[in-house]
Order: structure tokens, then C-alpha cells, then sequence
């Protein structure tokens, strides 16, 4: 390719070499500026957050504090009445006479 076909050639596309660049260069600006952008993101969403949302969240708990503070105390009720139900059961079963266990305690008792 000569000089003068190299020029004939840029000049013929010159719009879709200037589109192509541009492109680039965007491209290029977003990568390396990929971490700044997605902090500022961040600390804006965060403001929001801070600023907007939680208020609100807040003010929704101390409305429904009396509910949401029986329904805990019920819930801690419930686990404490599974877990009582659980350590009975697991200790019935080892105090089954046919238990290895049991005839060691019984053996250790008596001997």
C-alpha cells in the first residue's frame, strides 16, 4: 500500500475510524476508572440508605415494638420448650436398660 493509498484510505473512512476511537476511548476511561466509579456509587447509595431509608425503618419497629416483642418472647418460649422436649427424649433414650451407657453408669454406681 502506497502513501497515497493509505491517505484515500483514512480519508474514506474516516467517520468509522473517528467512531471506532471514540468508542476506545470510552472504553478505556470506564476501565480505568472502574473502582472510582463504583465508590462514588457506593458512598451515594449509602447516604440514601443512611438519609432515607432507615428513618423509616426505624420509625416502622418503634410502631410495631409491641408486636414484634411478643412475637420474640414467644419465639424464645418455643425454643426453650423444643429444646427441654429434645434433652428428655435424648435422655430417656440412653437410660433404655439395653443402653451401653446406662449399664456403665449402673456398673460404675454399683461396683
Amino acid at each position: 500500500m502506497t502513501e497515497d493509498d493509505l491517505k484515500d484510505f483514512l480519508e474514506t473512512n474516516k467517520a468509522e475510524i473517528q467512531a471506532a476511537v471514540k468508542v476506545r476511548m470510552i472504553e478505556n476511561l470506564l476501565s480505568q476508572n472502574q473502582w472510582a466509579i463504583s465508590g462514588q456509587i457506593a458512598k451515594v447509595v449509602e447516604e440514601f440508605v443512611t438519609a432515607e431509608i432507615i428513618p423509616d425503618v426505624r420509625a416502622y419497629l418503634a410502631d410495631n415494638k409491641g408486636p414484634l416483642l411478643q412475637a420474640a418472647i414467644a419465639g424464645a418460649a418455643e425454643i426453650g420448650d423444643t429444646l427441654s422436649k429434645a434433652i428428655v427424649a435424648r435422655t430417656a433414650k440412653r437410660l433404655q436398660p439395653d443402653n451401653y451407657e446406662f449399664r456403665k453408669v449402673l456398673e460404675a454406681l454399683f461396683s
